[in-house]
């Protein structure tokens, strides 16, 4: 009979050739490994891959080459695959952008740290309200934003926020300043408001 031909089957039905190839041929099955060590032109450490098993129990685990994954419903899910695979990659680039502006702000703000504590008395002049106490009242205030400038004079830039002193200092006399940056700690110094000497008429 010509192999292209029908057959007749035990059961008396025709099959055609192509249904006799088909029930030939075997499924091949793979299961998911993942690759503990690179292989050449199988894929990178940390990678999902799908094999033969007779290739994985014979060639792949032996080696230590990879490990088996935990059998699982349905197809391989290839987000996550992907997703581990770049968590196997390491650090994203955002991730060490941000890394990156962590270390650079660290070492600016210790930077400042230390001019602070380098820092010598500030001094801002005022003229003093006539007939007040041994703490004399002065006319206006030292506020935040003098402060602030003279700092800057001093190379220091900082935020407001950074610096802790009180609101308006309005009588002569030495205060504490505090300077606070994160990554950095604080530090400390003085200013000292000081009676303006009247010019000479």
């Amino acid at each position: 009979m010509n192999f292209l031909g029908r057959q007749v089957s035990s059961s008396g039905l025709a099959r055609s050739p192509i249904q006799i190839l088909q029930r030939g041929l075997k499924k091949k099955t793979t299961i998911p490994v993942k690759l503990i060590k690179d292989v050449p032109r199988i894929g990178a450490v940390g990678t999902v891959i799908e094999v033969d098993p007779a290739y994985m129990r014979h060639e792949l685990f032996p080696k230590r080459l990879a490990d088996y994954v935990i059998a699982r419903r349905g197809p391989l899910d290839r987000s996550k695959v992907l997703a581990e695979e770049k968590a196997a990659e390491g650090p994203s680039r955002a991730a060490l952008d941000q890394q990156q502006k962590v270390h650079a702000t660290a070492l600016g703000n210790q930077t400042m740290i230390q001019r602070v504590v380098e820092l010598p008395v500030i001094e801002f002049e005022r003229s003093a309200v006539e007939g007040s106490e041994e703490n004399e009242a002065i006319y206006g205030s030292v506020s935040k934003a003098d402060v602030l400038k003279a700092l800057g004079e001093h190379g220091i830039k900082i935020e407001k926020e950074a610096l802790a002193m009180d609101d308006k200092i309005k009588t002569l006399g030495e205060y504490t300043c505090v300077v606070k940056l994160i990554y950095a700690g604080q530090a400390s110094f003085t200013i000292r408001v000081v009676k303006a000497e009247k010019a000479d008429n």
